[in-house]
């Protein structure tokens, strides 16, 4: 029996009990952030996969949407790919705060810890006017938790203990919140800890050097006062270990590198002042500050001849201020605001000649200077729901030895739901976007000759789908194209297309729930099909992946559920430029399931037990460099994992 329809056996009969004795449950409304009402391509995370993230990574965040990949088995190396397009081309902010997102490609570009967060989403290709500049594929949001968003009524203090332990890799994670509110005044204290040993990929062989060694913190500061709100957010995250050379990959065959310190830390500090309350319906403004800076180091092992070792320092800053105001005329919401944001890439780079023995140190840095003004307007006209904007851009780039740039543009996007009966919905999205000059990757960043081909970059997407709901049950088609002409990375520039579609359905029941989603997608390289080399820093080649996921809650206080991803067998595409052999892309299924526990005695405590990837599959992530290449050990997944997860509440 193939292992998908034994996976889906697996899951559909652990159903049935629970449907058997379920009683009609009454579930408390979930809210998540929404800055819009649903429109076309947009994902957002429910409250299963944030569970499901509290002790785990971005692929947990994201494991049942098909159309979002993240590669990587360890916190360094995730890379969130959304429709086979790399997160470096698209807006990834955090409370706001826009990211620099430029690194290198052999790791990730930012480090999140989904244990801070209340919620995350996805504009998938067409993303609104306020999402920042540059969102060339889409956008990306994560939004963390505040005192105000924990605190129960009636009461001014609590907190919150996670403890976690996983077998494969014995990793133990332990997390501390505490949150309270005296008078105007609301605090948040965050810290975790996670850290355990290398862990087993599904062939039994350990995975080298991908034991975890993350520290989270944050803090929260909010004061209200006459109708205004002030916020403060410092988020640190940090990864600090032994890890391959080229972190996303074991190695290459026939060579055996040694390992590096790899030390990446993710700092990100925001300051909002808004409204609590509207003064009118023309008059709400919001003031948002930050700044997000990305320190990576990378060290080789110490020298035998006592000389220092070689070293490279990568920072990626961006800087940022937007003032917008949020108003009202009619029936339509509008945001109207100009934004400003400065970003640097540096690079301070240390190594000794392996010939000359000379020790060589140079320094580089790119500088972009963006100003932009946008207006994005939301509503309803009888039966058509719209999200629509524009913005005008003006980038000013800066070269490695002060070459300048200067570029400017216009954006647009709209959003149309047509609601043609109470059950069946048309949706349509399309955007151009204007990029200017991206900068480099931190790590690749060289003194002269890649800015000859240097152009300001723009996009195209366009999304169509149709949705029918009724009775619990949804089914939804999507499709969708994405086109970036002078997408820059790694030095280079190139065009990107990205097209495909997305199916979706579900079916809700008293307790539960259950959707299958499905996405076929196709990216091209400067029209042609590429390799994992061509397209890395824009995209990955996904194919088509489909997900299971499904719920129950069996009794009060007692939930099942868990998820299935297939990923198909894909053919390599394109040629090789070194001549080497090549193979497909292989073709696997993952299984996670899970069971969560509330004692009716004591309804402040959760236990969560999970078995991830059950059935012990030995792959790599689809996403992950180098499967196609038969000289590259790419990095392979977890293998069979039990996790036991505690959370309790005070």
């Amino acid at each position: 029996m193939p292992k998908i329809t034994r996976a889906t056996l697996v899951l559909s009969t652990a159903m049935v009990p629970g449907l058997a004795l379920a009683q009609p449950i009454t579930l408390e409304p979930i809210v998540l952030y929404a800055r819009d009402a649903y429109v076309t391509g947009q994902i957002e995370v429910d409250e299963e996969d944030l569970k499901a993230a509290e002790t785990g990574g971005l692929a947990d965040l994201f494991r049942s949407e098909p159309g979002v990949i993240v590669d990587g088995g360890i916190a360094l190396t995730e890379r969130v790919y959304v429709n086979g397009i790399d997160q470096e081309q698209m807006a990834v902010t955090i409370d706001g705060a826009l990211q620099n997102n430029r690194m290198w490609h052999h790791t990730g570009t930012n480090l999140i810890d989904p244990g801070l967060l209340k919620a995350a989403r996805v504009d998938a290709g067409v993303a609104p006017a306020d999402a920042g500049p540059d969102a060339l594929g889409g956008s990306i949001e994560y939004e963390t938790k505040s005192a105000l968003d924990l605190l129960e009524d009636g009461r001014n203090f609590g907190g919150k203990l996670t403890t976690g332990f996983e077998s494969n890799g014995d990793t133990a994670t332990g997390a501390l919140t505490l949150y309270g509110r005296q008078g105007p005044v609301d605090a948040l204290i965050y810290a975790k800890r996670a850290t355990g040993d290398d862990y087993e990929g599904g062939d039994g062989e350990t995975v080298k050097y991908t034991g975890a060694d993350l520290d989270s913190y944050m803090v929260k500061l909010g004061a209200e006062a006459n109708g205004w709100r002030f916020e403060y957010g410092g988020i640190q995250v940090k990864d600090d270990s032994l890890r391959p050379f080229r972190p996303n990959v074991v190695d290459y065959v026939g060579r055996d590198s040694a390992p590096r310190y790899f030390d990446m830390t993710q700092t990100t500090h925001t300051l909002k002042i808004s409204r609590t309350e509207a003064s009118s319906d023309l008059f709400n403004p919001e003031l948002l500050l930050s700044s997000s800076k990305n320190e990576l180091t990378a060290t080789d092992l110490p020298r035998d001849d006592g000389r220092d070792p070689n070293r490279a320092a990568g920072e990626a800053e961006s800087f940022s201020a937007v003032l917008q105001n949020h108003f009202r005329i009619g029936q339509t919401e509008f945001a109207a605001g100009v934004d400003f944001h400065n970003r640097t890439g540096y690079l301070d780079d240390y190594w000794i000649h392996p010939r000359t023995g000379e020790a060589i140190h140079t320094k580089f840095r790119e500088d972009s200077h963006n100003t932009g003004v946008f207006v994005q307007a939301r509503g309803s006209v009888g039966q058509i729901d719209y999200s629509t904007g524009l913005r005008y851009d003006w980038n000013r780039f800066y070269g490695t030895e002060a070459e300048k740039f200067d570029s400017e543009g216009a954006s647009a996007n709209a959003n149309l739901t047509w609601h043609a009966t109470d059950s069946l919905s048309f949706d349509a999205g399309y955007s151009t976007v204007f990029g200017g000059i991206p900068l480099n990757q931190g790590f690749v960043l060289y003194e002269d000759g890649v800015y000859d081909n240097l152009r300001s970059a723009r996009s195209q997407n366009a999304i169509l789908g149709v949705t029918w709901e009724q009775d619990g049950s949804t089914i939804g088609v999507e499709a969708f194209r994405t086109k970036i002409g002078n997408a820059r990375s790694d030095s280079e520039v190139k065009e990107i297309r990205s097209e495909g579609w997305r199916v979706s359905l579900g079916q809700n029941w008293d307790g539960g729930s259950a959707t299958l989603r499905y996405s076929d997608i196709d990216v091209e390289v400067d029209g042609k099909a590429p390799t994992s080399n061509d397209i890395r820093g824009f995209g990955t080649v996904p194919g088509r992946v489909l997900t299971l996921d499904a719920n129950h809650e069996i009794t009060r206080g007692m939930k099942i559920g868990g998820v299935i991803e297939h990923v198909f067998e894909e053919p390599f595409h394109g040629v090789d430029p070194w001549g080497d052999e090549r193979r497909n892309y292989d073709g696997y299924t993952v299984v996670n399931v899970y069971g969560e526990y509330t004692p009716a005695r004591y309804e402040n405590l959760t236990i969560r037990a999970e078995i991830n990837n059950l059935f012990d599959e030995d792959y790599a992530d689809r996403a992950s460099y180098g499967g196609d290449f038969e000289y590259v050990v790419s990095q392979k997944e977890i293998g069979r994992s039990i996790g036991l997860t505690a959370n309790f509440t005070f």
